[in-house]
Formats: structure tokens, C-alpha cells, sequence
């Protein structure tokens, strides 16, 4: 048994405990109590996230902010960033402490989120159920003068074109709810939807909010057990189906073994399938079976379905950016470059890949000052740093003689990420533009990096 309360990232070592960590987590977030909180659904797993993932001192106010909501730091809507993220954390603690004194009142394990911070412990065994702050005061300490400064950069690893959308979030709407981009007000779900159809779209929502980093084939995995609990929950749902499609066609770019790939395939396909089925006119599915088809290396089939997504949802910022990464892994860059155009109009809330894969698309077109800037602007933004962004970057120093900063990004990388599966991710995602992966590759070798090929494994 466990000490009574434990910070989660202690627990790191023993794996068996951190998939009963992840089961505890999947309960509270499909549980009535958050049913109608898909924003803390979010936060609630971004933070448990990061603990488990050893990164426990990045949980700060200004890393919700910014990853969960979506807030730049500077200027005012930064302030207002922070003002959010306490407020919504009190009412985190408010849920858990619900669902702990009612349907969760038998589990083993708590996830708690004491006041003062937002660092999330856990209690092993029928201990109290976890008590909301009453003061503001004890919220405020997370940004109280001398505190330390987030300095939090998410191990925000994708595929080498795919990471471009780092924390995409994705949702098909039901007919009858607001297209904001992020599923339907309190309101009017409760009006309008019935249980199962409500409590669907929340954990697909909650699903999608652990797509990211991709490689991390434990969070995939579990993403995917989600998509397929919202199938339970809605067969007549669209939105299972597509994120199951989606997730399962990451996991077979990822995974270098063959038999496992294309048995992954099979389902993404069989997914895709029923998501058409489901929803032919939804941009979401049309995007996500495309993203399966140009996973298959059915480039054409994927085109025509990207181009459909587009036509259905010209402005669905997470549409958009699935259809980007299905162009420039099937060697479509200017369409890449059109949907991720930094002027086009865009709707939805949180995170967007399309600065990145513009960037992107950019070095691919051989514009390598406005990669350059894509990617400046996207850290600038607050968006996180990751192996893939550092890659291009430095090839795209490289090719405007640059030379001293690309060495100075490739080395960032090696010490960093001294492990990432360069040559085996570009192989996967480069093989439409072998010569421009080729290029790649020789930027990182000869300034230090030697990119060998890494299974990320297949299980």
C-alpha cells in the first residue's frame, strides 16, 4: 500500500501502477459528474498527464493556460489566461470531490488536486473524498511573487510532418449543436441531446485531448480505448468512429513492424468505414479517412477525400489541419500550404497545428525564410518545442547558410532528444519528397546528429 497521498509522478516507475493511474483517470473523466465539462475533462488530463510523464514541475498556471485553453501569455490575454485557470480549477476540485462522495466513492485510487497549485496526488485506498478550496487566497499561490517561472516546453514529439499539429484537438458535431469548434454549450446539450449521445461527444472530446505528443504509444492507446467507449455509449455517433480511425492510423505510421502495421490499418480502415457510414457529410470524417488512406500510401484516394473534408468544412481549423498533414504526407505540399495559410480564415477553439504546417510546407516549397518564421512565430505563440520543429528549422538555416544556427538547433536536439527516430519517421512520412527527407537527414548528420532507425514499438 501506498504512503496516503502520493504526487502522481512518483509512481512513474512502476508501470503496472501507472495504467491503473490512466484507468482512474478514464473514470473521473466519463463519469455524470464531468459529463458536461468537456474543458475540464482537459485540464483534469493534461495535468495527470504531464505528471506521469515525469514533468510534474511544468504544471503551472501559464501551461494551462496555454495548452488547455488555448491563451497566449502576452498582453492582456495572458492575465486573463491566469484569472481563467484558477477559477476553473476551483470547480475542478468541486467535481472531484462530487464524483468521489457518489459514483466513484469505491475506487482505489484518487486523483486529487490539492489548492495551492495544480499538481495533481493521488490516495490509494477509501480515503476522504478530496474537499474544495473556500479562499482565493490558496489558489493565488501558484503566481505568488518568487514562485518558479513555468518553464515547462511539452514533449510535444509527433510523426516528422505530423508534429506539426502537436495537440490538435478534433470533433465531429452532432446536427443541433453550436459549430464553435468545440462542442456544445452546457445548455444546450442538456436541451437537445440525449445522455448517451452527451456523454459520447464529451469523451471524444476528452479523447482527442490525448492525441498528443503522438509517439507516446500509451497515451495512443488510451486515446483509442476512449474513442471506442463513446462507440458503446453512441453507436450512431460519427465522432467514435472518426477518432478511432484517426488514432489507429498514427499508430500504424508509427510502429515499424509490418504485420502489426497492417493489422492496424485494417481497423483504422474498418473505423473509417463506419464513420462515413455514420456521417458521409461530416468534414471530420471525410478528413480522418483520408488521413487512413494516405497512412495506407493510397495517395490519390486520399486527396479526393482531403479535398471533400475541405468542401464540407472550409473553415474548421481542426479539419484544416488534418487535411494539411494528409497533403504533405502524400506529397500535396501547396495544399498544405493553402488550408495552413496563416490569412485564411479559421474557426473552432484550442490549439491549431497551422502555423506548424505551414512552416512545414514552407521548407518543402523551398520558401526556407518562411519556414523559418512559421516556426519562430509558433514558439513566440507558446506552442511547444519539439524534435520535429528543431529538425526543420535547422535544415531551413541550413539551406540560407545559416549554418552556425542550424548547428545550434541540431546539437539543442541531440542533447534533448538524443533518441528520436529521425530516419525512421522520415522514411514514413517523407517517402512522397525522398530527396527533400534526404536533404534532412544530411543536415543532421553532418552537424552531429546521427539519425539512426528506432522502432517506437508495436505494442
Amino acid at each position: 500500500m501506498r504512503g496516503p497521498t502520493e504526487a502522481i509522478e512518483n509512481t512513474e516507475s512502476s508501470s503496472g501502477f501507472t495504467d491503473r493511474v490512466r484507468l482512474a483517470l478514464a473514470k473521473v473523466v466519463q463519469s455524470e459528474a464531468f459529463a458536461a465539462s468537456p474543458r475540464l475533462q482537459q485540464f483534469l488530463t493534461f495535468i495527470v498527464e504531464e505528471a506521469l510523464s515525469g514533468h510534474g514541475d511544468r504544471i503551472r498556471g501559464k501551461a494551462i493556460a496555454v495548452e488547455v485553453y488555448g491563451r497566449r501569455l502576452d498582453g492582456d490575454d495572458g492575465a486573463s489566461g491566469l484569472n481563467l485557470v484558477r477559477v476553473e480549477a476551483r470547480r475542478l476540485r468541486r467535481l472531484l470531490a462530487e464524483y468521489y462522495e457518489g459514483e466513484g466513492a469505491e475506487e482505489d485510487i484518487r486523483i486529487q488536486v490539492p489548492a495551492g497549485g495544480y499538481r495533481p496526488k493521488l490516495t490509494e485506498g477509501h480515503a476522504p473524498p478530496p474537499q474544495p478550496e473556500t479562499t482565493p487566497s490558496e489558489i493565488a499561490v501558484e503566481d505568488a511573487p518568487g514562485a518558479r517561472k513555468w518553464r515547462g516546453v511539452g514533449v510535444a514529439v509527433v510523426l516528422l510532418l505530423v508534429a506539426a499539429v502537436a495537440g490538435v484537438s478534433f470533433l465531429s458535431r452532432p446536427a443541433g449543436t453550436p459549430s464553435d469548434g468545440f462542442g456544445p454549450t452546457v445548455e444546450t446539450a442538456a436541451r437537445d441531446l440525449p445522455v448517451p449521445r452527451l456523454q459520447a461527444v464529451n469523451l471524444t472530446d476528452q479523447a482527442r485531448g490525448m492525441l498528443f505528443p503522438a509517439f507516446e504509444l500509451k497515451r495512443q492507446a488510451l486515446a483509442l480505448q476512449l474513442f471506442r467507449h463513446a462507440i458503446e455509449l453512441d453507436p450512431t455517433y460519427s465522432g467514435g468512429y472518426a477518432g478511432a480511425a484517426q488514432t489507429l492510423a498514427t499508430l500504424a505510421i508509427l510502429t515499424p513492424d509490418p504485420g502489426v502495421r497492417e493489422e492496424r490499418l485494417s481497423q483504422a480502415e474498418a473505423y473509417a468505414t463506419r464513420a462515413m457510414e455514420t456521417a458521409r457529410a461530416d468534414g471530420w470524417a471525410n478528413a480522418s479517412s483520408a488521413w487512413v488512406q494516405a497512412a495506407a500510401g493510397n495517395r490519390d484516394a486520399a486527396m479526393g477525400l482531403a479535398r471533400t473534408a475541405i468542401d464540407l468544412s472550409p473553415a474548421d481549423g481542426h479539419v484544416l489541419d488534418v487535411v494539411g498533414m494528409v497533403s504533405l504526407v502524400s506529397g500535396a505540399p501547396e495544399l498544405a500550404a493553402e488550408v495552413s495559410d496563416p490569412k485564411r480564415e479559421r474557426t473552432g477553439e484550442g490549439r491549431f497545428g497551422a502555423r506548424n504546417i505551414w512552416g512545414v510546407s514552407q521548407y518543402v516549397l523551398g520558401n526556407y525564410r518562411e519556414s523559418v518564421d512559421a516556426f519562430s512565430g509558433a514558439a513566440a505563440a507558446g506552442d511547444p518545442v519539439s524534435p520535429p520543429s528543431l529538425v526543420f528549422q535547422a535544415a531551413a538555416h541550413d539551406k540560407l547558410g545559416e549554418t552556425e544556427e542550424a548547428r545550434r538547433l541540431v546539437v539543442e536536439l541531440r542533447e534533448t532528444w538524443p533518441d528520436f527516430p529521425a530516419q525512421f519517421l522520415i522514411s514514413q512520412t517523407l517517402a512522397s519528397n525522398p530527396d527533400v527527407g534526404d536533404d534532412i537527414l544530411e543536415v543532421l548528420s553532418r552537424h552531429g546528429f546521427r539519425a539512426e532507425p528506432s522502432p517506437l514499438g508495436g505494442n
